[in-house]
């Protein structure tokens, strides 16, 4: 029996990294065992619409994007009976990178091939889930401009986080995680199911996408002179080291939020009335990976 394939693909991803996705999947996913359809978004949450019926109807979800398009792809996907699959190509690609997914779209075609199937946990944030990460702070502000920017790219994020740095001020939140109930002033706050942002920045280096916890990471304010070797730890997997972060792991978490705050869900800008709940849905997506 053929295995059903849907691409659905944004063509307006962020990088310039394009081949025609159409040739690779007639190449490497041969018609006696693959039939493979394509579908190319027009908007913003068209991916979302698109899955809400193709899950019934597909054995494989092929995200052909960057982390926005496998996070729209996804709202439906999990707690189906599909299997998700993706194929990088946005600016960070942090889930991609972290699920050993090849960055090559010709590689990531043939994984689909191989249809290795795991499933890994997903984070319910009050009623959206995101797989990768999801943060306030700093990193959540640079998601809301980042959003605004006209022209993505690696190399435009890094300026815009320069431009950001210096001017943007701790923010305090209280957050109940199971039993307890702590409030924080902190530069970022991030809730990982993976290790990474994005571009190998590795903001919860002991992250397990299927243990059924998510991490909670706290990057207190720190001076200046201290950047460097925070960004040095982020990029070798030793952040949690450092003096001026906290983590630990939780199956649910709830922030006190009496105004509209701005976080962020797999880089997606959100801004939020009221508290927000976070709760970790063990299993809950069949994803191919590497």
């Amino acid at each position: 029996m053929q295995t059903k394939v849907l691409f659905i693909i944004n063509p307006n991803s962020g990088t310039k990294r394009r081949k025609n996705i159409e040739e690779l999947a007639k190449t490497y996913l041969p018609e006696s065992d693959f039939l493979c359809y394509f579908i190319y978004t027009e908007r913003r949450g068209h991916a979302t619409e698109i899955c809400k019926n193709a899950v019934l109807n597909f054995d494989i979800i092929v995200a052909v994007g960057g982390d926005g398009t496998i996070h729209e792809v996804a709202q439906h996907v999990i707690h189906s009976n599909a299997a998700l699959a993706i194929i990088p190509m946005g600016s960070g690609n942090g889930l991609a990178r972290f699920l050993h997914i090849p960055l090559l779209q010709k590689k990531a075609v043939q994984l689909i091939a191989k249809k290795q199937i795991h499933r890994i946990d997903t984070i319910l944030c009050n009623n959206e889930y995101f797989i990768n990460v999801a943060g306030f702070g700093f990193d959540a502000r640079i998601g809301d401009v980042f959003d605004k920017t006209p022209k993505r790219g690696g190399v435009k994020y890094i300026k815009l986080v320069g431009k950001e740095l210096f001017n943007y001020k701790p923010q305090t939140l209280t957050f109940f995680a199971e039993d307890s109930q702590f409030t924080k002033t902190f530069f970022i706050a991030s809730i990982a199911n993976s290790s990474q942002w994005g571009m190998n920045a590795h903001i919860a280096p002991l992250a397990d996408i299927r243990d059924g916890f998510f991490d909670v990471v706290f990057i207190k304010k720190f001076p200046i002179r201290a950047a460097l070797t925070l960004v040095w730890k982020l990029f070798s997997k030793q952040i949690h080291t450092s003096k001026y972060v906290e983590t630990f792991k939780a199956h649910s978490l709830t922030v006190n939020n009496n105004s509209s705050c701005v976080l962020h869900l797999d880089g997606e800008p959100r801004t939020i009335e009221g508290d927000i709940a976070f709760t970790i849905h063990k299993h809950s997506l069949a994803i191919i990976m590497g």
